[in-house]
C-alpha cells in the first residue's frame, strides 16, 4: 500500500501541490491525468524522494518515506526524461538496477533479455542511448522501470513517444508486467486514452489539486466539477447554461427543454449549467437514439462532421451554441442542414454555475417531462 496524506510540494517558494491524499493497493493501477503543470510529475518527484515534502506524510507498506533517501524507499521510476546512463550500452542500463541491488550480472543480463523482446529491444542491446530515437530511449526506459521490480513503480508519461501501435501493444505489457510484480503502481499521463485503458482508479490533477479519484467510468459519467467534465472525453462534454422557471420548467434561453425536471436540484428559479456526453445528444436515424419520448429536443444546424473510424464525430450550431454528438459513419449529413437534435435529460450531469461543483441528484430522480 503506497499513502499520500495531505502532501504538499512547493518549488522556488511556489506552491506546487496543495493537499494530495491517495491511497494505491498492491497490485493496483492508479494513474493521474491532467494538462501540462498540473503537478503530475512533481507529485511522482516527491514520493520518489527527489522533491521535498513542504506538508503531508508518505508511507509505503506502514513505512514512512519522508526521511528516506530515494534509494532506500523501494520504488522504481521511469522519468519522461528517459534519465539512461549514456555510457552504458541498452543491456547495461537494463541490468543497473538488478546488479545494484545484488543480482549476479549473468542472471541480470538474462532477465533482461528476456523483458527486452516484450518491446522490441532485442536488436538495439549494444548501442548507447545517444544512437536511439525518443520513442526507443523511452522504450528502454519503460524495461528498465519494470525489472527492478519494486514495492511502488511510478511511471511518468510513459508512452508519449512511442507510435500508435507499439502504444497500444506496450499498454498491454505494462498490464501484463504489473500483474506479475504486484507493486503499486502511480501513472501519470496528459492522455486520455491511456489513462482510461490503464487505470484501475483514475484521478485529474488541477493546478495542483486532486479534483477526482474514481474508476474510469465513474469520472467519465460523473465528473465532480466542470474542469474534470470538460477535461475528459473526446470531445469535451458539451454544457449549456440553463435555468428552471418558477413553474418548475426547464429553459435554455427561450427554448424550453422540459416541463418539469424531476431532480432535487431543480429549485424553481435556479440557474444551472446543463452537462451532456456527445452521445448523449442524438441525431435522427442514429443508433444512440433511443427513442425516449421525455428527451428534448432543439433544432441544431450541422457546422462539420470529423470521420473517426467506428464513428463520426458531429459538430452542431444551436442558437450559437457549438454541440459535438456522435454518429454512425454510414449517417449521411449535409454540412448547413438544420436538424432536430434529441438531448437525454435522463442522463444528464448538472452544475452550479457559480462553484463549478456536481450537484447530485435524489436517487431515483433526473427524469424530465416534457
Amino acid at each position: 500500500m503506497l499513502e499520500l496524506d495531505q502532501v504538499s510540494v512547493a518549488l522556488d517558494g511556489r506552491p506546487v501541490l496543495h493537499g494530495v491524499s491517495l491511497r494505491v493497493a498492491a497490485g493496483e493501477r492508479v494513474v493521474i491525468a491532467g494538462p501540462s503543470g498540473s503537478g503530475k510529475s512533481t507529485l511522482l518527484r516527491a514520493v520518489a524522494g527527489l522533491v521535498p515534502l513542504a506538508a503531508g506524510r508518505l508511507r509505503l507498506d506502514g513505512r514512512e518515506l519522508g526521511s528516506l533517501p530515494p534509494g532506500q524507499r523501494d520504488v522504481a521510476m521511469m522519468f519522461q526524461s528517459y534519465a539512461l546512463f549514456p555510457h552504458l550500452s541498452v543491456l547495461d542500463n537494463l541490468c543497473f538496477g538488478l546488479t545494484a541491488r545484488g543480482m549476479a550480472r549473468e542472471d541480470a543480463q538474462e532477465r533482461a533479455r528476456a523483458a527486452a523482446g516484450t518491446l522490441d529491444l532485442t536488436p538495439l542491446l549494444q548501442r548507447r542511448p545517444r544512437e536511439l530515437s525518443g520513442g526507443e530511449r523511452q522504450r528502454v526506459a519503460l524495461t528498465r522501470a519494470l525489472l527492478r521490480e519494486p514495492k511502488a513503480l511510478l511511471l511518468d508519461e510513459p508512452l508519449s513517444s512511442l507510435d500508435t501501435q507499439l502504444r497500444v501493444r506496450a499498454r498491454a505489457e505494462i498490464v501484463k508486467a504489473h500483474a506479475a510484480s504486484r507493486a503499486a503502481m502511480l501513472l501519470v499521463t496528459h492522455d486520455q486514452s491511456e489513462a482510461m485503458s490503464l487505470a484501475d482508479r483514475l484521478g485529474v490533477l488541477h493546478e495542483g489539486r486532486l479534483l477526482q479519484l474514481a474508476p474510469p467510468r465513474t469520472v467519465y459519467a460523473e465528473p465532480a466539477n466542470l474542469f474534470v467534465a470538460r477535461f475528459l472525453g473526446h470531445p469535451a462534454m458539451n454544457t449549456l447554461e440553463v435555468q428552471v422557471g418558477l413553474d418548475g420548467a426547464l429553459w435554455w434561453g427561450s427554448t424550453r427543454l422540459a416541463a418539469r425536471l424531476a431532480t432535487a436540484v431543480a429549485e424553481p428559479g435556479r440557474r444551472l449549467v446543463l452537462g451532456l456526453r456527445p452521445e448523449q445528444l442524438a441525431l435522427p436515424g442514429s443508433r444512440w437514439d433511443s427513442g425516449d419520448p421525455q428527451a428534448a429536443e432543439i433544432t441544431a444546424v450541422v457546422e462539420s462532421v470529423e470521420p473517426a473510424g467506428e464513428q463520426q464525430i458531429v459538430w452542431l450550431n444551436a442558437a450559437g451554441q457549438r454541440l459535438a454528438a456522435r454518429a454512425e459513419p454510414e449517417l449521411r449529413l449535409v454540412v448547413g442542414v438544420s436538424l432536430p437534435l434529441r438531448l437525454a435529460l435522463s442522463r444528464a450531469c448538472w452544475f452550479d454555475p457559480d462553484t463549478g461543483e456536481a450537484l447530485r441528484p435524489a436517487a431515483g430522480a433526473g427524469e424530465a417531462m416534457a
